[in-house]
């Protein structure tokens, strides 16, 4: 019986040695180099990474020894230096996307404005949607204070791309027939703009008043001039 004992001590203790030698044994994967932002995609990841030979026991489950076969996809969350790069940090473009968003399009940027229903074509629009984009504010000429203030309208863009919009729902009442209720609520409208478009609707956001107005395809550009009650009355 002891020896029966010491037999399977044996092979526990020989068992565990090679667990724990196994776990010794170098495993080569992808580590960050650098900081790596979210959204990268995985054919720019090259410079970014480099292999390192780390002890089985230290490697994170999914980490990946190679990008071969991986197309298509760009990085989820930042990968800070030092990290091993894990094959749930790579993901589809479209699932870095809040729903009911489109992406911004290349050499573009993002600005919210915060719009009352009947600016934004009374709470019709959805991302992907075009608008055009008009603004009012009031003005004294210049180099007359006493002067009364003009009230100026000017159709600034056309065919500006909505990437994203959250508006509170419309309240369930009942509504007539070909009709649809009213937004509860004013509306966040995220606009893919370039740098002055930027510029010029969130000082129009603070200053004076936007209006935007939902466009197709066939929609006609429109006079970019500055008009004011004259021009309206004509």
């Amino acid at each position: 019986m002891a020896i029966v004992g010491a037999v399977l001590l044996f092979n526990y203790v020989s068992a565990a040695d090679a667990r724990a030698q196994k776990d010794l044994e170098p495993v080569t994967v992808l580590v960050a180099s650098r900081d790596i932002p979210a959204g990268t995609p995985v054919e720019e990841l090259a410079s970014s990474l480099e292999t390192r030979s780390i002890p089985g026991a230290a490697i994170a489950p999914g980490a990946l020894s190679s990008l071969a076969d991986i197309t298509d996809k760009v990085v989820a969350s930042e990968i800070l230096a030092g990290e091993q790069l894990l094959d749930a940090k790579l993901v589809a473009e479209s699932a870095l996307l809040t729903p009911g968003a489109v992406q911004v399009p290349a050499g573009l940027q993002e600005v919210t404005i915060l719009l009352e229903p009947e600016r934004v074509a009374g709470g019709n629009l959805k991302a992907g949607d075009k608008v055009g984009v008009f603004t009012n504010f009031s003005v004294k000429e210049k180099g007359s204070e006493d002067a009364e203030e003009v009230k100026l309208s000017k159709h600034l863009y056309d065919g500006v791309l909505v990437t994203a919009i959250q508006i509170a729902p419309s309240e369930q009442t009942a509504t007539p027939e070909g009709t649809t209720a009213l937004p509860s609520g004013s509306a966040y409208v995220t606009l893919g703009v370039d740098s002055v478009q930027a510029t010029k609707i969130v000082h129009t956001q603070i200053y004076g008043e936007l209006w935007l107005s939902k466009q197709n395809d066939d929609t006609n550009p429109g006079n970019r001039s500055v008009i004011d009650v004259n021009e309206v009355l004509k």
